[in-house]
C-alpha cells in the first residue's frame, strides 16, 4: 500500500483542521456575534451609555473566543448526527449507495467490475449477492468492509484529499448552522414566553432563514459528498497491479 510521508500527513492534518473545523465554526460564530452584538448594543444606543456598550462587545469577543474552541472540538460529533445519521445514513452514504442497484453513478457492468475488482485485490466478494440494496444486511456489511478499505488504499491521491476537505466543510458548516439555528429558536422561545428581548419579533424569522440555509448547504454538503465518492471509485479502478498499492 502507498504511504503517506509524515511531512504530507502533518500538511494534510492543518489544512483539513482549517477548511473541515475551523472555517465552519468561524462562519457559525459570525451569525452569533452579530446577532448578539445587535441585540445588546440596541439598549446601550438607546441611552448612549458608549462605555457599557464597549464593555459588551469586549464580552462578546471574549466569549466567542471560548465558544469558538469548543465548537471547533465538538463539530465532528456533531456532523455525525447532522448530517451523518440523519442524512448520510447507511441508505444515503454517498460512498456505499453507489454499489447499491439502484444508483445510477456507474452502469451496472461498472459496478461489476468493480466489485470483481474489490474481490481480487481484497477477497470481498460483493457479487455473489443476489440482492444488492440496503435493505439486504450481509450485502450491506460486506459493503462497508470493502468501503472502508477503499478509502484506505486510495488516500494517497491529493485530488481525492482536496475533495474531502471540501466535503468536511459543507458537512460541518450544515451542523454549525443547525446549532446557530436551535440557538435563535430557543432565544424566540424566551422572547415570547419568558421575557422581551431586543429584535425579539425578528428572531422567529431569522431562525427560519437560517433553517432554509441548513437545508441549502446540506444539499451542498451531500452533492459534494457524491462527488468525493465518484473520485474514490475511479482512482481505485486506475490503480495498477502492483500490489505496493493495496
Amino acid at each position: 500500500m502507498r504511504q503517506i510521508d509524515r511531512d504530507t500527513k502533518e500538511k494534510r492534518n492543518k489544512q483539513y483542521n482549517d477548511w473541515g473545523r475551523k472555517r465552519p465554526a468561524y462562519i457559525c460564530l459570525v451569525v452569533l456575534i452579530v446577532l448578539g452584538a445587535a441585540m445588546g448594543l440596541d439598549s446601550y444606543m438607546d441611552t448612549k451609555a458608549w462605555g457599557r456598550a464597549f464593555v459588551y462587545l469586549l464580552s462578546i469577543s471574549a466569549i466567542s473566543t471560548a465558544f469558538f474552541f469548543l465548537l471547533r472540538l465538538s463539530f465532528r460529533d456533531i456532523s455525525k448526527l447532522y448530517p451523518g445519521k440523519i442524512i448520510f445514513c447507511d441508505r444515503l452514504k454517498p460512498t456505499t449507495r453507489m454499489l447499491y442497484n439502484d444508483d445510477t453513478s456507474y452502469t451496472e457492468e461498472q459496478k461489476i467490475e468493480i466489485r470483481k475488482k474489490i474481490k481480487l485485490k481484497k477477497n470481498i466478494d460483493l457479487q455473489r449477492y443476489k440482492t444488492k440494496t440496503f435493505k439486504n444486511k450481509k450485502y450491506a456489511k460486506r459493503v462497508d468492509e470493502a468501503v472502508a478499505w477503499l478509502l484506505d488504499v486510495t488516500r494517497f491521491d491529493d485530488v481525492l484529499f482536496e475533495y474531502n476537505c471540501f466535503f468536511g466543510f459543507w458537512r460541518n458548516l450544515a451542523g454549525a448552522l443547525l446549532v446557530d439555528a436551535l440557538l435563535i429558536f430557543g432565544l424566540a422561545a424566551v422572547n415570547k414566553w419568558l421575557y422581551v428581548l431586543p429584535f425579539g419579533s425578528g428572531l422567529f424569522w431569522i431562525g427560519i432563514i437560517t433553517v432554509i440555509l441548513v437545508v441549502l448547504v446540506t444539499i451542498a454538503a451531500y452533492s459534494n459528498g457524491r462527488t468525493f465518492a465518484k473520485r474514490m471509485y475511479d482512482v481505485f479502478m486506475n490503480l495498477n497491479d502492483d500490489d505496493n498499492n493495496y
